[in-house]
């Protein structure tokens, strides 16, 4: 166990595995980055620096991912990992968010939680109008001193405070107010969008959707969840060792472990390896 950062890092319970999927990430960005971390063994460094192309063929998950050389540890060699079923399908609901919040930035363009309603939601008001170039289609920007509400014509790009817009009437089929939800992402400002900049290769984009995560924000989504969680002497390589180790308590042999994992010799790779107190007994049990 990982305690100050001295020793390894914990090898995850089952009952531990299941928390961090279903409760531990907000994001299902953050929720993709540890599955990718888990469901192919690699390391957070190697995750991060993912292509798009390495995970996805156009629109479709890859039945096999891609961990490329460049980014491996000593640059080894590539590793074809088989995609997972329950990977594919985070994969897909991370790339959906991904265009659904696309579409909230090109509504709203940048939002921070003084956005968000009293519920999380972003909401557009429908029965204000621009006095200057009569548009509808406001989003909330903050508080002027705490006293009065300002909103960003998203068509003329202007600020106005409350007092100054115009207030109108609406067709009997058109809501006053139409809420989004932000689908976590308290704030745009660090936030690196997938697809927004169509050079950007990489799978997990960084601030403002330019290079890769940094290792620094990569590992902090994994402490936050296992503080979230109360999981303690975890760490961003728990998803590693307690991959292999799973695989090698069902009986998966070391040389296709190796091949999974990129160790290049076994001793190193045996020592990511953990024995459980019921295989030693069992092992025990098998003298007779």
């Amino acid at each position: 166990m990982l305690i100050d950062r001295n020793g390894q890092a914990k090898v995850l319970s089952h009952r531990e595995i299941q928390q961090l999927f279903k409760q531990g990430f907000r994001l299902a960005r953050d929720k993709a980055l540890f599955a990718t971390c888990f469901y192919t063994a690699c390391r957070v460094s190697e995750a991060r620096q993912m292509h798009f192309v390495d995970a996805f063929h156009q629109e479709t998950v890859r039945d096999d991912i891609i961990i490329r050389k460049a980014n491996t540890k000593g640059k080894q060699a590539t590793r074809t990992i088989p995609t997972h079923p329950h990977f594919k399908l985070i994969l897909q609901q991370y790339r959906q968010d991904s265009l659904e919040l696309l579409r909230l930035r090109e509504l709203f363009g940048r939002w921070s939680h003084r956005n968000l309603n009293s519920e999380g939601k972003l909401v557009l008001n429908n029965l204000l109008q621009c006095p200057v170039c009569e548009a509808k289609h406001f989003s909330k920007q903050g508080w002027y001193r705490d006293k009065e509400q300002v909103y960003l014509c998203k068509n003329c790009d202007r600020y106005f405070h409350e007092s100054k817009l115009i207030k109108c009437q609406l067709d009997a089929n058109i809501p006053p107010t139409i809420e989004y939800d932000p689908l976590g992402v308290i704030s745009t400002l660090n936030y690196g969008f997938l697809f927004a900049e169509p050079n950007n290769p990489f799978l997990f984009p960084g601030w403002q959707g330019k290079g890769c995560l940094s290792l620094r924000k990569a590992i902090n989504v994994f402490e936050m969840a296992f503080d979230k969680l109360d999981i303690s002497g975890a760490s961003s390589h728990s998803c590693r060792r307690t991959s292999l180790t799973i695989m090698h308590g069902e009986g998966v042999i070391l040389r296709v472990l190796q091949e999974i994992s990129g160790h290049k010799d076994l001793g190193a790779l045996q020592r990511y390896l953990e024995v459980s107190p019921d295989q030693t007994r069992a092992a025990i049990n098998v003298l007779g």
